[in-house]
């Protein structure tokens, strides 16, 4: 039927209507599809005994694969030097952050498409061929490829992060986080001790990767036979899955990510302006540049990360909370590295029983464990979660540059002001993450737990570079002027200030051979070295300051998430007694499945390339979704109309 003359200006103007509001119905229908399982009790949204079983499951996965990190970067130069090249050391947890981090954001986001249970199951697989690669490694070589497999598995079985809490009430969220981390606190506690003990003893080192090894096998064991999730969370056949992935994004985020996070690890070793610095940072940000610009331009069906995650209500619903995760995890490895230099410098020396130096690493673990607990006992009661994140970032903050006050004589304070840091950290890290998930549609949860995982390993290479180059370039300035100054005024011969430089970090046997020195030497030259230090860890713990004030601003943007934590289980097994309420949920009936749908119909009938779309009453808004998300090229016009009922 025609449109009259009278009727034309009506229909232009609901099209218009229709096509504006496309943007916003993009980000919120997916939350309100159609008919999302809510229970409305206790009895009725039961976590069942199978589903518990589970969620430990993954939990001790997840703890195994981190286990590595903490265990071997206590050996690690012991390690390297048994294989035959100390310098080896720099790039073994390096290798295993450049691979999780890749394997968090490409599998993560794509486990959207085709369910959690492979990724996590073949990441324990290949966990547990790394961690057998790296207890038999002979050379170093054989140890690099073993922690590049261990990261990859490790980038597998930490979507655990989002893949455990997606099957407990959203209430639960922010504990349900923390209790997939429960196995990290275990390799963070007892990780370093173990290394410290390996590193005593021979070849003890190999059983750090025997022992997961063993453990990872039966992690295995219980997934494979009862860790069964959705297998499509967006309703695509596993055919149409692959022919729509984003595989150039893909490869643009893996080589990006690779030459960044190596380059940042050459800055560790190597002067800033050195060649291979300089050429692999700028290689790799020009490359994420470029991936950045195909993923907001390029007519993509499965973006690895879509654009509109990113703008939701402006950036407060991800955008905000994903900088506060990234520089809270900056934050944790600023202190990684002041507070253990402190021990090493300040408050420990060569006659000091190595097992008092672990005591003083404890305050740092159990107050990050004491704000983990805090927040899964106390988080629900308070309720407010805007301002508990903001209050947790601002009490990590403040107490992390108040480490600036530290020296010999403050060791007290220094252990008070860490385990306060820390509390506030295991607050706000476990709080961010559960903002980073819920600030998408479900469909798109894998997204989002990529961005996070993003956020908490490549935020901490980030800081690593940033604070140790900060620390080394004042210490030493300062080294070279204040060393010099005391040694001589203490009776030194000048043409012997160098040597004694050079000697001073190589420890006693060194120092005893540099010409002329003496006991009074040695004493004035050494508490000149450790008031270098005193202006080096200062500056370093002042300028974390900065970027902690960027992470509090960021919390004033964040919106509340408090009508987000409800009874609704956004997915349940598939081989448990509530799979059928899966059906009812929002995973599947979601209004981007009749998206992809319309595409499969207009391919299959041949017109892809040569359409006009006519959309009427509730196919108004297919077609207006339709055209704004695949933006098809064979389009020749669309129509929107509005149904009159009589």
């Amino acid at each position: 039927m025609a449109i009259t003359n009278e009727e034309k200006p009506r229909v232009e103007r609901t099209s218009t209507e229709v096509v504006k509001t496309s943007d916003s119905l993009k980000e919120k229908d997916s939350e309100q599809a159609v008919g999302p399982y809510i229970p409305q009790n206790d009895e009725e949204y039961n976590v069942t005994l199978k589903t518990w079983c589970v969620v430990i499951i993954l939990s001790l996965s997840y703890g195994i694969s981190f286990w590595i990190v903490p265990s071997l970067s206590a050996c690690q130069a012991v390690t390297a030097t048994q294989l035959g090249d100390p310098t080896a050391a720099a790039f073994y947890v390096s290798l295993y952050t450049v691979t999780v981090t890749i394997a968090f954001m490409v599998c993560g986001a794509n486990s959207d498409l085709f369910g959690r249970r492979w990724f996590i199951v073949g990441g324990n697989v290949i966990l547990f061929v790394g961690f057998i690669l790296g207890g038999a490694a002979r050379n170093n070589t054989a140890m690099l490829a073993a922690m590049s497999l261990i990261g990859f598995g490790a980038g597998n079985a930490q979507l655990a992060a989002f893949a455990l809490p997606e099957l407990l009430p959203n209430k639960w969220r922010a504990a349900a986080i923390v209790l997939a981390d429960a196995g990290v606190y275990f390799s963070v506690v007892v990780g370093p001790v173990a290394g410290r003990f390996a590193a005593e003893n021979e070849d003890t080192w190999r059983w750090l990767f025997y022992a997961p090894a063993i453990a990872v096998f039966f992690s295995f064991l219980g997934l494979y036979f009862f860790y069964f999730p959705p297998k499509h969370p967006r309703g695509l056949p596993f055919k149409q899955a692959f022919r729509e992935l984003d595989y150039v994004g893909a490869i643009l985020f893996i080589v990006s990510a690779t030459l960044i996070l190596v380059g940042i690890v050459y800055t560790t070793t190597l002067p800033s302006d050195d060649p291979k610095v300089i050429g692999t940072l700028v290689s790799g940000f020009a490359t994420l540049v470029g991936f950045i610009l195909w993923e907001t331009f390029a007519p993509l069906q499965q973006p690895l990360t879509p654009t509109h995650v990113f703008t939701r209500d402006k950036g407060r619903e991800l955008t905000a909370p994903f900088i506060v995760g990234f520089v809270v995890t900056m934050f944790y490895y600023a202190i990684n590295v002041i507070y253990p230099t402190m021990i090493s410098v300040f408050f420990t020396d060569a006659t000091t029983d190595f097992r008092y130096g672990i005591i003083l690493t404890l305050p740092q673990n159990l107050g990050l464990c004491f704000g983990a607990a805090l927040l899964t006992i106390f988080g629900s009661k308070i309720g407010h979660w805007k301002w508990t994140l903001t209050a947790s970032v601002a009490i990590m903050v403040i107490f992390g540059a108040l480490l600036a006050l530290g020296n010999p004589n403050r060791k007290g304070m220094m252990i008070a002001f860490v385990f306060l840091s820390e509390t506030g950290f295991g607050w706000a890290q476990y709080l961010s993450i559960a903002y980073i998930q819920f600030g998408v549609p479900q469909t798109e949860l894998g997204i989002s737990g990529g961005l996070a995982g993003v956020a908490r390993f490549a935020g901490g290479a980030v800081a690593i570079s940033v604070y140790t180059t900060i620390l080394t370039n004042v210490q030493s300035s300062n080294a070279a002027r204040l060393v010099p100054e005391a040694a001589i005024a203490a009776g030194l011969p000048p043409e012997s200030a160098p040597a004694l430089l050079a000697a001073l970090p190589l420890g006693a046997s060194a120092i005893s051979q540099v010409p002329g020195i003496t006991n009074e030497i040695v004493a004035a030259a050494g508490a000149a070295f450790q008031q270098s230090y005193v202006v080096g860890l200062r500056t370093t713990a002042l300028s974390s300051l900065s970027f902690g004030i960027v992470a509090i601003i960021a919390c004033f943007f964040c919106n509340e998430i408090a009508h987000k934590m409800n009874n609704k289980i956004e997915v349940y097994l598939e081989n448990d007694e509530n799979a059928d309420k899966n059906t009812l949920n929002e995973t599947f009936w979601v209004p981007e499945l009749f998206v992809d749908e319309l595409a499969s119909v207009l391919e299959h009938l041949g017109i892809a390339h040569d359409f006009d779309l006519y959309g009427h009453s509730w196919n108004t808004m297919l077609a207006a979704k339709y055209t704004y998300l695949k933006q098809p090229k064979g389009s020749n016009g669309l129509v929107l109309a509005v149904g009159r009922r009589f």
